[in-house]
């Protein structure tokens, strides 16, 4: 079982570079007469397995990003009510944790007079699966309020392209502020370790929390031997990092800038999804990198039986 589960985390991860050049999530919208001069903005998000986005109103505990739906002001709409969701697949009664299939969003608004409007909206989301989350998207689109025509401005924003995952990768050593705010070289922990395991995460990235908790036992049984933890975390709400730090029970050293995915050294390093992980030898060299489970377990047995 062990290994079928290593297999498909293999896969999903080997499957990266399809989802940066081919983002899961698509956008498709149109208006629909409601009444007099009054239109529902329909905007449906379609989503490629197995990959999920949130809702409005995500309330945290380790989920992702919440998606959300910025709609500019406009001197000839009024916007009636809020913005209103409903899944493509079945949930019941329930409110859904995140939307597999995809969702539809909709929003009622009311023109001021009979020009020609065009609407202008913001969409903000991330697409995770069970493994990994990807980068936040920002995306501005416009809608003719007539359905003629959508248009999407910065189709460059969001996922950043593979190549960047496909960087060489050469430790460096780094500053970065901790939960207190003081500055912590990486070069002093590392050169008190034997080895040193370099874990990329988020509060928001569940797979992320799932893989901290599995590390506690692995780190409680191999520090004494030499083994030190760098928790990187991408986080830019510093009460939200702090808070799953503390729920999660995490005693390694735990760094952050603030910065997200524009961070210098996750720029450095092209990291465009998370988790990612790397682990570094004595001489500095990393030696592995996105180690999971069993098979970073394996992998630290390995190296204390023969240090």
């Amino acid at each position: 079982m062990k290994r079928i589960i290593l297999s498909v985390i293999l896969s999903i991860v080997s499957s990266l570079a399809f989802a940066q050049d081919n983002h899961p999530v698509s956008w498709k919208f149109n208006a629909e007469p409601a009444g007099p001069s009054t239109f529902k903005i329909l905007i449906k998000a379609l989503i490629k397995d197995p990959y999920h986005i949130y809702p409005q109103q995500s309330s945290g505990g380790g989920l992702g990003m919440p998606t959300e739906i910025l709609f500019e002001a406009n001197p000839n709409v009024e916007f009636v009510g809020e913005v209103q969701e409903k899944g493509l697949e079945d949930h019941g009664t329930e409110a859904p944790a995140y939307y597999k299939k995809g969702v539809v969003f909709s929003q009622v608004v009311r023109l001021k007079g009979d020009k020609p409007t065009t609407l202008s909206f913001r969409i903000k989301y991330m697409a995770c699966n069970d493994f990994m989350c990807l980068p936040p998207s920002n995306k501005q689109f416009t809608l003719d309020i007539n359905g003629k025509q959508e248009e999407e401005k910065d189709p460059k924003a969001g996922a950043d392209s593979v190549s960047a995952a496909e960087k060489a990768l050469v430790y460096e050593d780094f500053l970065m502020a901790d939960t207190a705010g003081r500055s912590v070289s990486s070069k002093e922990i590392t050169d008190k370790a034997k080895y040193t395991f370099i874990d990329f995460w988020a509060s928001w990235c569940a797979p992320c929390r799932v893989q901290g908790r599995a590390l506690i036992p692995l780190y409680a049984k191999y520090k004494s031997k030499g083994l030190k933890v760098i928790a990187v975390s991408l986080d830019t709400n510093p009460a939200a990092w702090k808070k799953a730090i503390r729920a999660d029970g995490y005693t390694w050293v735990n760094l952050s800038d603030l910065k997200g995915f524009e961070s210098p050294i996750i720029l450095k390093y092209g990291i465009t999804a998370i988790p990612r992980n790397f682990l570094i030898d004595p001489n500095g060299k990393i030696i592995a990198k996105d180690l999971h489970g069993s098979e970073l377990e394996a992998k630290l047995a390995e190296l204390f039986k023969i240090n």
